[in-house]
């Protein structure tokens, strides 16, 4: 029983994560063709490659994370499940 919810448990996690991480990846790319006159002025202005992408970054992460943020009722559902399996075995 142990084993069947980890393994649920962990395809919910890799499914969630996986869109995730397409999702921040796609926002990275259209950001950095949209706005790559932002990038260029950073680096003209002295910043380095990693000071120069950190918006970038940052707005990716956020667009890729805050979705799961939202998400309370399944991580809830997840966690009362686990307590569940774990009073009957």
């Amino acid at each position: 029983m142990i084993k069947a919810y980890l393994l649920v448990l962990l395809a919910v996690v890799l499914w969630k994560g996986y869109y995730a991480w397409k999702r921040g990846l796609k926002t990275y790319r259209k950001d950095r063709h949209d706005h790559n006159s932002l990038y260029e002025y950073l680096l003209g202005n002295g910043a380095t490659h990693a000071e120069a992408i950190r918006p970038f970054m940052h707005h990716a992460l956020v667009r890729a994370f805050k979705p799961l943020l939202g998400q309370w009722r399944l991580f809830l559902l997840l966690f009362l499940l686990g307590l569940l399996v774990i009073w009957l075995s």
